[in-house]
């Protein structure tokens, strides 16, 4: 591996330098790619494992490159692919466990650079204060208790820095105002540059003060009460309050592939003002091909919407970042101290809430119907199913095992499912069955997704469970947990907020379950605790 060198660098390099290669669209595209690679002219390159063959192409990224390209992915939950994953970053702040955050952040480091990647999205350090789009499993806590958030986020952060990876925190500002999915809307916050430095920094000021900030990653925010004209992205106004506290490390863009900031702005504007703005790394829309984003930055700068200056200090904050994981420190291996701290995480992420008079611990005797509210499918007149509700919960990929696990553990136990939009013929099932039967236990599920326009239950959803509230002793629910407002009183609720509904292991959806029914059958006690509060009826 050999360190890029700003002075021996050309401006095509340079220009590449700027930006994060998102994938490969077609054979032309990835021709183009790893001829920029092996002039040396690309800065950065997401390989995201879930979606494409990312040992073959992070093979061929190292084939192709001679100096430490940083390849990164979203790790907000551990390196999915592999035997170490949280149910969500929630989860783990549910824990209260600083030293179970930093083996979280020093195996996905492991985990990661095992795979050949160096960069991990995370943690997400954006604070909640209510139900938010998008916002809520991804995230360690609420407004109202940052220390809570710094402690477990830095704790992350650490155990990233320290084994070698370059850890992203993510995502300055994102004001804890803003209520839709900024992928379609654009973001607009009603906060001042005062409510910026007091709340949403704070984080970030703690990461640098405490552990060390390598990388942070941005919104596409509107903050009008600090720039009226342009959003954070392109904002030197609101980029300025980061660096203006200390932060000079690699600043990246979120994705331009958000259509809330491209219906306003033209791809070359959005490119070229946020290198002018103080960004280093973009992240290009990935619908383009990676010839059309260079062309496109590389006009902006020929049109003088950067400068050479800024230029050139974004190349080195490129270059910096690079280096620091050229050589790669810390442990190569998962000690079984840090597997058992996984099995801990699965089981002190449960928490729970209940009534004064009730034990967790219910007669195994009774008669039970279990609900299990799946997602919802059409085909479109195709093969592939896609899911047009909560992708994540019971589906027809894991629904045999959870029976299986309910009938093995309850044997007097009955089973129902029924949809997040269910149809008529599943709500008087449901109804009927719950009649001949002692206690109701639903298992409910809530994530949202990108363009998914939030995570709540139904209307038809809640009203099948007011239908038989009488009869509810349990509910079951993993993700969001703020959907659990609307639902009828049950006198006893477990929640893990899980977010990835499919993940094999220890912080799968599955074993989530199980360690719920354990917790029903006097096993053992949850432990964790909700860093915010619900208002629950």
């Amino acid at each position: 591996m050999k360190p890029l060198k700003l002075e021996e660098l050309t401006l095509e390099q340079k220009i590449g330098q700027l930006l994060m290669v998102r994938g490969f669209i077609d054979d032309d595209d990835r021709k183009f790619i790893y001829e920029m690679m092996e002039k040396r002219a690309v800065g950065a390159v997401q390989v995201p494992y879930n979606l494409i063959d990312h040992e073959r192409d992070i093979r061929e990224i190292k084939e192709h490159t001679d100096y430490p390209i940083l390849i990164f992915a979203d790790m907000e939950n551990g390196f999915t692919k592999g035997e170490f994953v949280v149910p969500s970053a929630l989860a783990l702040s549910i824990t209260g466990d600083e030293d179970l955050a930093y083996q979280f952040g020093a195996v996905t480091a492991i985990e990661a650079k095992r795979n050949g990647y160096n960069a991990i999205g995370g943690p997400v350090v954006d604070l909640l204060d209510g139900d938010q789009m998008l916002g809520i499993t991804r995230s360690f806590g609420a407004q109202s208790n940052p220390e809570h958030v710094c402690r477990m986020t830095s704790a992350v952060l650490k155990g990233e820095n320290d084994n070698g990876v370059l850890g992203i925190m993510k995502h300055w500002p994102n004001p804890a105002d803003i209520k839709l999915d900024g992928h379609a809307f654009p973001d607009i916050s009603e906060y001042s540059e005062e409510d910026l430095i007091n709340k949403t920094l704070v984080p970030y000021k703690y990461a640098m003060e405490n552990v060390g900030l390598g990388s942070v990653m941005t919104t596409h925010t509107y903050l009008p009460k600090i720039d009226d004209t342009y959003p954070t992205s392109m904002s030197e106004k609101i980029i300025g309050i980061l660096r203006n506290a200390g932060f000079d490390g690699l600043l990246m863009t979120d994705s331009f592939a958000m259509l809330g900031i491209l219906q306003k702005f033209g791809e070359k504007m959005c490119y070229g003002m946020s290198i002018k703005a103080g960004h280093d790394l973009i992240l290009p829309n990935y619908r383009l091909p990676f010839k059309d984003a260079y062309d496109l930055l590389m006009e902006a700068y020929k049109e003088g919407i950067f400068s050479e200056e800024r230029l050139n200090e974004a190349v080195s904050r490129v270059i910096k970042a690079q280096n620091s994981v050229m050589e790669p420190d810390g442990a190569t291996e998962v000690s079984e101290y840090q597997k058992q701290c996984f099995e801990k995480i699965a089981k002190d992420s449960i928490c729970s809430i209940k009534d004064d008079d009730v034990n967790f611990e219910m007669d195994k005797n009774s008669k039970k119907l279990f609900v299990l509210v799946k997602e919802n499918y059409y085909r479109d007149g195709i093969d592939v199913p896609f899911e047009i509700s909560f992708a994540g919960g019971i589906d027809d990929n894991n629904v045999d095992e959870i029976k299986k696990e309910i009938t093995d553990t309850f044997q007097n136990s009955i089973i129902a499912t029924m949809n997040q939009y269910p149809n008529p013929a599943q709500i008087e099932d449901v109804i009927r069955l719950s009649v001949e039967c002692d206690d109701v236990i639903f298992l409910t599920y809530s994530g949202a997704a990108a363009y998914g326009m939030g995570g709540e239950f139904t209307p038809k959803l809640v009203h099948t469970m007011e239908a038989v509230a009488d009869k509810i002793s349990a509910i079951i629910h993993i993700g969001n947990p703020y959907p659990l407002e609307v639902v009828p009183h049950s006198p006893r609720i477990l929640i893990s907020a899980g977010l990835r509904g499919r993940s094999k292991g220890v912080g799968g959806y599955c074993a989530t379950l199980k360690n719920c029914f354990s917790i029903l059958c006097g096993e053992f006690a949850p432990k964790g605790k909700l860093p915010f509060t619900l208002n629950l009826k």
